[in-house]
């Protein structure tokens, strides 16, 4: 039988459990009212006349009498939340919106071969190599974590980001892999510049976001120039992992490339592009980031958007390690970890993505129950929202579940 793990919420710190609805009543700010659907009001959930800091201030002190548990929440609520996010630019992982690249990035379609460009370091045994790559017409920047030991070798272990994935992985600072990895002997492998990308190939390049060719990037360009350099001294096993939007593409990517990946984890990510959580929370990544959906994957029921529905077809993953979380959306209200630097939009954008996310995994878990898996790990961690306070402590049991794969 698969092994699932469900905890307990926290009780050192009161948590709130905010329904859909309630969040659809604090996100129904003047600019995203009007794009409100289901029939669901700003009123209907919370005292009107109040401001976003106020309806805020009331869930956070316990004083709402419109909280009850997220576990009940109806998939029509989720989805109108959803829809309603998805009409600006809002934040997808648990921080505020930061933009450090220019988007669309350059393109310079004389590139024909990939190679590795030159490598520069950035301290310890961080790297940014820079990879010529021919499908994406650009050169794309990957920071590389060395193994402990270059004399053994060692196994590449992809990580990949959230909706922003800036210039430098938050797999480094949010995520603390630095540290957690000191005494692995493992090459990390983060790609950069990835913003809004769902790390596949799209059908077409975006006047916002540029061109993305993730897929074949990461499946068949850089896996060879890592494999074969020796500094990386690599044993032949592959693992890939991510988070939220990173979290989607590492387990499309796993399960569309089982000859490459022997390891997979997905924290707080969506697997299916047919159901509606999965359908509108990848128009969500995409459109809160300027871009249009359309260019992903083509209208929506085209053949690329069946291709990446893994729920539909997880086959590519019977031979591999997986471990899967996610939380329920609900708050616990430890002030250094939830909301130190609170906003009512980022806290409120993280609670709807997390209950989605907790919907798309268990909808994973089915699909691989019911093709007869049963080595996956599932972990669903009580109370969390969709942020790096969540995302951060599974990397642990995550590597405690794959590593024996990669050596």
């Amino acid at each position: 039988m698969p092994r699932t793990i469900s905890a307990s919420p926290a009780t050192r710190f009161p948590r709130i459990a905010v329904t859909t609805v309630a969040v659809l009543g604090l996100m129904a700010t003047p600019q995203l009212a009007a794009q409100e659907s289901g029939g669901e009001t700003a009123g209907s959930a919370l005292s009107s006349g109040s401001s976003d800091a106020q309806l805020s201030a009331e869930l956070l002190s316990g004083s709402s009498d419109n909280t009850s548990s997220t576990n009940g929440s109806s998939l029509r609520g989720l989805m109108s939340s959803l829809s309603i996010l998805g009409s600006s630019e809002l934040p997808l992982s648990g921080n505020m919106v930061v933009t450090d690249d220019a988007y669309p990035l350059q393109l310079d379609e004389s590139i024909s071969t990939p190679a590795i460009v030159s490598k520069e370091s950035e301290g310890g045994r961080l790297e940014r190599w820079t990879i010529a790559s021919p499908a994406m017409a650009r050169n794309v920047e990957v920071q590389i974590m060395l193994p402990a030991d270059p004399a053994t070798p060692a196994p590449l272990l992809y990580l990949l980001d959230g909706v922003d994935a800036h210039r430098d992985s938050e797999w480094l600072s949010g995520g603390r892999a630095g540290t957690f990895f000191a005494d692995e002997n493992v090459t990390l492998v983060m790609p950069t510049q990835a913003r809004a990308s769902m790390y596949s190939d799209w059908e077409s390049d975006d006047p916002a976001l540029g061109r993305h060719r993730w897929e074949t990037f990461l499946a068949e360009e850089l896996p060879p120039l890592l494999q074969s350099d020796p500094a990386l001294n690599h044993n032949g096993k592959s693992g890939i992992g991510g988070l939220s939007m990173g979290a989607s593409g590492a387990v499309h990517l796993a399960n569309s490339n089982p000859e490459l990946f022997d390891a997979v984890f997905g924290l707080s990510g969506c697997y299916s592009t047919m159901d509606p959580v999965g359908r509108y929370t990848a128009q969500l990544t995409v459109e809160s980031r300027g871009g249009e959906v359309d260019n992903l994957w083509g209208p929506f029921g085209s053949e690329a958007w069946h291709e990446h529905d893994v729920v539909a077809d997880p086959s590519g993953l019977e031979e591999m390690a997986v471990y899967l979380s996610s939380a329920n959306g609900e708050y616990q209200l430890n002030p250094d970890a939830d909301y130190s630097d609170a906003n009512p939009q980022t806290m409120l954008t993280s609670i709807v993505l997390e209950q989605g996310a907790q919907v798309c995994t268990q909808n994973l878990q089915a699909a691989m129950e019911e093709a007869g898996m049963s080595h996956q790990v599932v972990e669903y961690t009580g109370a969390g929202v969709h942020n790096w306070a969540n995302f951060a402590p599974q990397l642990p049991a995550a590597w405690e579940t794959i590593r024996e794969a990669l050596y």
